[in-house]
């Protein structure tokens, strides 16, 4: 299951990788320790079998249609959208050691935070941002101006990640950083 607590990890199993990207997809918009035990549910019979992750889902459900209930009774909200997102994102057949921000956000869905995180927390050596509520709050705290309370798109995203990345402490990656801000701002948004 996914540790939201320790979920910097560059040892990620092939099967626990394929979990955190449905992870990722899942989370948007909800609590990271909510999510991690319904994501687990319901990757859980693809440890049981022969088949990944993704290919488990894939055979399992067939469709997004089907997903999107699993999703709703196991309470991921946005259950249709994620449920697209999480077929496409099997579909495409990226390698999920390799493949980049853009093209993750390819995938109907993703965006710049969703992306960011995925590798952020699966690769060393990455320097990127996922621009959560906790950084943005963390951000503000700062005093940087004009830091939106929710996710910003575009040009924005970029800017106020290049800020961020300029900010974090020598010795830290962006990874831990962001996890060290999450710990301590999870309960204060």
């Amino acid at each position: 299951m996914i540790d939201p607590n320790n979920i910097v990890e560059y040892n990620y199993t092939d099967d626990q990788l394929e979990e955190l990207a449905i992870f990722c997809i899942c989370v948007a918009g909800k609590t990271a320790k909510t999510i991690a035990p319904r994501v687990h549910t319901l990757v859980k019979g693809a440890k049981e079998c022969v088949l990944g992750v993704f290919d488990y889902i894939a055979h399992v459900y067939l469709t997004d249609y089907i997903l999107s209930h699993d999703l709703k009774d196991l309470g991921i909200g946005c259950y249709t959208a994620k449920a697209e997102s999480i077929f496409q994102l099997i579909n495409s057949e990226f390698d999920l050691r390799t493949c980049s921000v853009s093209d993750l956000e390819t995938i109907k869905g993703i965006g710049p935070k969703t992306s960011r995180f995925f590798i952020m927390s699966s690769r060393e050596g990455v320097e990127y941002a996922a621009l959560d509520t906790h950084v943005l709050k963390w951000l503000r705290d700062q005093g940087i101006e004009n830091v939106p309370k929710s996710t910003p798109s575009g040009k924005r995203y970029l800017d106020l990640e290049q800020t961020y990345l300029k900010m974090i402490p020598r010795g830290k990656t962006a990874a831990e950083f962001d996890l060290e801000i999450w710990r301590e701002y999870s309960g204060n948004l």
